[in-house]
């Protein structure tokens, strides 16, 4: 079901026209900004298509735009080894078997 888009030569309307087959004649419509009697020539132009983005690309593009924003507010990350190392020290301190 194809859309077709018009654009006004001297004005710059625009207007779709939509077809329920391909193979169906397009004529131009009048454009949408002068009167019928006005001198105004519709030409068919290339349509903009839509692209839908997968969550995967959205958070790639989320983190290439904002990813050093987002570093500088959470700040460095958490050295796992070093709160190993004083949960080690401070597990010392217990009596055997209340680990």
């Amino acid at each position: 079901m194809p859309l077709y888009e018009f654009a006004c030569e001297r004005c710059g309307a625009r207007d779709e026209v939509f077809r329920q087959r391909m193979t169906s004649d397009v004529e131009p419509p009048p454009c949408p900004e002068v009167p019928e009697d006005g001198e105004c020539g519709m030409t068919r132009v290339m349509s903009g298509f839509a692209h839908h983005l997968s969550f995967a690309t959205k958070v790639a593009e989320a983190e290439a735009t904002y990813g050093a924003e987002v570093d500088a507010a959470m700040g460095p990350e958490a050295d796992v080894g070093k709160f190993a190392r004083q949960y080690e020290e401070a597990s010392k301190d217990l009596p055997p078997g209340e680990v």
